[in-house]
C-alpha cells in the first residue's frame, strides 16, 4: 500500500465526522478549515503542464462537502485537489489531541546528525543551511525548482542512498514521489519529513524509513487563511503556527 492510500485509510473514519467550512487555494499554499474551525495547510504546486488542470469544476463549491470525500484526492494527478486533500488531512489531525511525544521547535534539534555526515535535502530548505554548516556536515540538495547549489530531482537516485541523513519535503506526498524517495533513503540513519504539508500521522509511516515527522499546527486559523488567500507563504504565516516534531522511534 502506498503512503497516500495509507493516510486515506487511517483518516477515513474521522473524516466522516466533519465537513469543509472554508477553502483557500493560494499561490504558494492551500488551506482548509473544517466545520469545527480546525485548519490545515499544504503546499500548492505552481501551475505547470505536468500538474494537471486547476481545481475540479465538478467538485465546486468545496465548502460544505464531507472531509471524507475530499481526502480521497490525496495522490491524485490533479495536484491542486491533492494539495487540498492533504490540507484537509492536516485539519483533521488538528482536530485531535496533540500526539504523545510531540516536541516543539526546530527539526534539527530532533535529529541525530553527526560531524562528517552527508545530509540530502529533497526540496531545498535554505533556512536550515547555516545551522547545518555549523555541524560540519556535507549538504546536498535536489529540487524541482532550479536553485543555486541544488540539483534536479533525478540526482536523488544517487544522493539519497549514499547519505546518512535525509530531509524530505512533505510536498512529495502531494505529487506521489514520496514512496520512491523513502525507498531510496532506506539506509539513512535519519529520515525526516519536513514542512507545513507534513501530516503528523505516525501510524501511516510505520514500516517506512521515516524517523521524524516535522510539520506545523495552526494556532490562529483566521490569520493563516487570510495570509494564504492573499498569496502569502510560510514566512508570512509562520507567526500564526507552531512547529511540531514527532519521532517515530
Amino acid at each position: 500500500m502506498g503512503l497516500s492510500n495509507s493516510i486515506i485509510e487511517r483518516m477515513s473514519e474521522t473524516a466522516n465526522n466533519y465537513s469543509l467550512k472554508r477553502v483557500q487555494a493560494g499561490f504558494i499554499y492551500s488551506a482548509v478549515q473544517l466545520d469545527n474551525n480546525a485548519t490545515g495547510v499544504a503546499y500548492t504546486f505552481p501551475m505547470k503542464e505536468h500538474c494537471g488542470p486547476g481545481m475540479r469544476r465538478d467538485r465546486k463549491p468545496l465548502a460544505g462537502k464531507k472531509a471524507a470525500e475530499i481526502i480521497t484526492y490525496l495522490g491524485d494527478k490533479n495536484l491542486i485537489m491533492s494539495s487540498l486533500a492533504l490540507a484537509t488531512v492536516n485539519a483533521l489531525l488538528a482536530s485531535e489531541e496533540i500526539p504523545e511525544g510531540v516536541s516543539f521547535g526546530d527539526v534539527l534539534d530532533n535529529l541525530d546528525i553527526r560531524k562528517g555526515d552527508q545530509v540530502c535535502m529533497v526540496g531545498s530548505f535554505l533556512p536550515l543551511l547555516p545551522a547545518l554548516e555549523k555541524r560540519q556536515v556535507k549538504v546536498v540538495a535536489v529540487d524541482e525548482t532550479p536553485k543555486p547549489h541544488t540539483g534536479p530531482p533525478e540526482d536523488a537516485e544517487q544522493l539519497l542512498p549514499e547519505s546518512q541523513v535525509a530531509i524530505i519535503t512533505g510536498t512529495a506526498i502531494i505529487n506521489s514521489t514520496i514512496d520512491h524517495m523513502l525507498t531510496l533513503a532506506r539506509t539513512c540513519r535519519e529520515v525526516a519529513i519536513l514542512g507545513a504539508s507534513t501530516p503528523l500521522l505516525k501510524e501511516a509511516f510505520a514500516g517506512t524509513s521515516v524517523t521524524c515527522l516535522s510539520g506545523i499546527r495552526v494556532t490562529e486559523p483566521e490569520k493563516v487563511l487570510q495570509t494564504i488567500g492573499e498569496g502569502g507563504g510560510f514566512r508570512e504565516f509562520r507567526k500564526y503556527v507552531q512547529k511540531v516534531n514527532l519521532r517515530l522511534e
